[in-house]
């Protein structure tokens, strides 16, 4: 075989090189597993990049395009549940609809000022914050604030949960 007919994303040099590819996507995944428990990360996409990666380098060697698709909606589903759990629970435990959008730039200020701890903080302090501008007492506005914590809590929770089934689903789905 000549080098022409090589390309940068077909390139077949057996056993060996599946098995390099292999372990370039085991540490994306282990990567994108570990962004679930880092705010600045997107884990789910960097785990949904491994798939797409081992399709894409490997082709009909790797899984299937179905798992690639189904990997695709699992991580959209994520995104969705991570703005959703976090405006769920402010809403749950009492907050307005104002102290909810204020849990969301209390993120975006926390992490422009504090990094990532501020992620964690500015959430609770802007819904907090807003419900405190808004006449709310303060036992009212602290649950609103408490909430916030307990949606964003729950949204990791369904992170990691995909972000470990999409990985565990792609080393089932592959082909033998």
């Amino acid at each position: 075989m000549g080098v022409e007919g090589l390309s940068p994303l077909n390139l077949r040099k057996g056993a060996m090189y599946e098995t390099a590819v292999l372990i370039l996507v085991v540490a994306i995944f282990a990567f994108g597993v570990a962004g679930c428990f880092l705010p600045v990360v997107p884990g789910n996409v960097v785990v949904w990049l491994g798939v797409m990666t081992h399709k894409l380098v490997l082709g009909d060697a790797s899984v299937a395009w179905g798992f690639v698709a189904l990997a695709t909606a699992a991580t959209l589903l994520a995104l969705v549940l991570d703005g959703l759990c976090s405006y769920w629970g402010a809403r749950r435990f009492g907050s307005s609809w104002q102290g909810a959008v204020g849990a969301v730039a209390g993120a975006v200020l926390g992490l422009a000022f504090l990094g990532i701890p501020g992620l964690i903080v500015g959430p609770v302090l802007g819904a907090v914050a807003v419900e405190m501008v808004k006449g709310r007492d303060w036992r009212r506005a602290r649950r609103a604030g408490v909430g916030t914590l307990v949606g964003g809590l729950v949204a990791f929770v369904f992170k990691v949960t995909i972000a470990l089934g999409v990985a565990g689903g792609f080393f089932l789905a592959l082909p033998d």
